[in-house]
């Protein structure tokens, strides 16, 4: 995802204006690379989004994709993983399919 800055008040290593790219993203804030390429974690109300990479084109087909595998008792699921974090929360799923 890609961001551009509208409010750099108390965070000098921002600049007013430039797009900054996303490394990851909460509720309320962003780890970004900033000008002197530390990752830093800074609220999103600093930013207004540029490009989202089709971030929702990408997830409703996925969700439609396993809503089918669910739907046809996972018959093109080969196996699958859930990562999660310190906190226990989810990171990632990472999902394994059979091709023939």
């Amino acid at each position: 995802m890609l961001v551009k800055c509208s409010n750099n008040t108390l965070c000098s290593t921002l600049t007013l204006g430039k797009e900054y790219l996303v490394i990851d993203e909460g509720d309320r804030y962003y780890v970004i690379l900033d000008d002197t390429q530390n990752e830093i974690t800074t609220k999103k109300d600093r930013f207004t989004v540029v490009e989202d990479s089709d971030l929702a084109k990408k997830a409703k087909a996925t969700i439609t994709e396993l809503n089918y595998q669910l739907s046809n008792d996972f018959a093109d699921i080969r196996d699958f993983k859930i990562r999660k974090n310190s906190k226990g929360e989810i990171k990632e799923i990472i999902v394994k399919f059979k091709y023939e």
